[in-house]
């Protein structure tokens, strides 16, 4: 689930610098740096016209023991979800974890469900019965590129994920939606859905605000494909699980967005004149068409307009020495193994032609339509990346799969 708009193209881009993953850091009044472990649960249900097979994984453990505020995260159709628990009730919610928009918002106990998608299934608000809700009387509306939506109000209300607890909550309580459950927005203020553009405090902007981190930003770590759980490190970094430097480039836009100048596949290497998106609610990634045409060429791929896939053999599933590379610049590259970039297609008649059965679907799908760039799941799993959204910047850095973890703060 993601909330797309323009990206904005490199001529914007103001600069960037880079951070070694393992260099020192200096952490001012670490009191206000604290941990918080929540559960985690992921979305189990799938619609016909979903086109690929989704994965099972293993059980991913370890939780942060100090100092970092810490968010474990389940995957099923690449919806990372966690449970809040929203007001003087304590009702519990499942959400979106979203680094694509930046609103919080809830599916109210009397929500008017949308094409069936069952929205109240994950747990629904009152703003009614809780008596620490106050109301803002501000319009909220959202519309995500899957064609799912969600209306409401504003309110303010205490909010708890894991054992931490914060106040004054400002969130959107929703009374229509098609989407199948609410959502964290975690990105940048800019881009927040107020009817009048004015911004506020948003739920990584309060967690600084009322002492739980010091500085408004988070790290996202997912691990190797077969695994289901991931971590987001609120106010901070885990040192190791970079690989190498962590490069930090400047976002001039509303959107988490970096320059992507090249990507390349065996021996092939394909310009890129855009910014791509970091997008944890894209399942898929999306790349301008000259580049996926090439990367489906090299393995003896074919669109299908039926689909709107290139539809490759399934044996590329099992390569273990093939790797996409995406270039940033000179000294910053994210190699991603290919089968992260395969998957089986569902066999559904309905959708799926009768000679296409038993091919695999490449997840890089064109991006051309809305000139839009965006590096989903299937990237992330190769990539650390950090996000400061108090100096708006964005740090890749080649992902070290470990079991142990050294934080610093952001």
């Amino acid at each position: 689930m993601v909330s797309i708009t323009t990206i904005i193209q490199n001529s914007l881009l103001s600069s960037l610098f880079a951070l070694h993953c393992q260099s020192a850091a200096i952490i001012p009044n670490c009191n206000q740096v604290v941990p918080v472990d929540f559960q985690v649960s992921y979305h189990d249900r799938f619609d016909d016209k979903d086109l690929f097979i989704d994965n099972e994984f293993n059980k991913d453990e370890g939780l942060a023991k100090r100092d970092y505020i810490k968010t474990n995260l389940k995957r099923r159709k690449s919806y990372y979800t966690t449970e809040l628990k929203i007001g003087s009730q304590k009702k519990k919610v499942k959400v979106v974890i979203d680094t694509g928009s930046s609103d919080l918002w809830v599916p109210s106990s009397e929500a008017k469900c949308l094409d069936n998608s069952k929205c109240r299934s994950e747990g629904v608000y009152s703003v009614e019965k809780s008596k620490t809700a106050k109301k803002l009387n501000q319009p909220f509306e959202i519309e995500y590129p899957d064609d799912t939506s969600a209306s409401g109000v504003y309110v303010q209300d205490t909010v708890r994920i894991g054992k931490k607890t914060i106040s004054q909550q400002q969130f959107a309580v929703v009374d229509k939606s098609s989407a199948k459950m609410g959502a964290l927005g975690i990105g940048l203020k800019s881009d927040e859905e107020t009817s009048d553009n004015s911004t506020y405090d948003n739920f990584v902007f309060n967690l600084k605000k009322q002492g739980l981190i010091n500085k408004a930003g988070y790290s996202l770590y997912l691990p190797e494909k077969e695994k289901k759980s991931g971590t987001i490190l609120f106010g901070g970094i885990d040192e190791d699980k970079c690989s190498g430097n962590l490069t930090k480039f400047i976002v001039s836009s509303d959107k988490l967005a970096v320059p992507l100048q090249s990507v390349s596949f065996e021996n092939k290497n394909y310009k890129n004149d855009t910014e791509a998106i970091i997008d944890s609610g894209s399942t898929f990634s999306y790349l301008p068409t000259n580049i996926v045409d090439g990367i489906s060429d090299l393995l003896n791929g074919s669109y299908s307009d039926k689909l709107g896939v290139y539809v490759v053999d399934c044996k590329n599933r099992r390569k273990k020495s093939g790797y996409i590379t995406f270039n940033f610049n000179n000294e910053t590259s994210i190699l991603a193994p290919l089968s992260h970039f395969v998957d089986c297609l569902k066999k559904i008649k309905s959708h799926v032609p009768d000679h296409e059965k038993n091919h695999c679907g490449l997840s890089i799908l064109r991006g051309d339509g809305d000139g839009e760039t965006i590096l989903g799941d299937n990237f992330l799993r190769s990539a650390y990346v950090s996000v400061d959204l108090e100096d708006k910047t964005v740090g890749l850095a080649q992902v070290k799969h470990s079991k142990h973890h050294s934080y610093k703060g952001i």
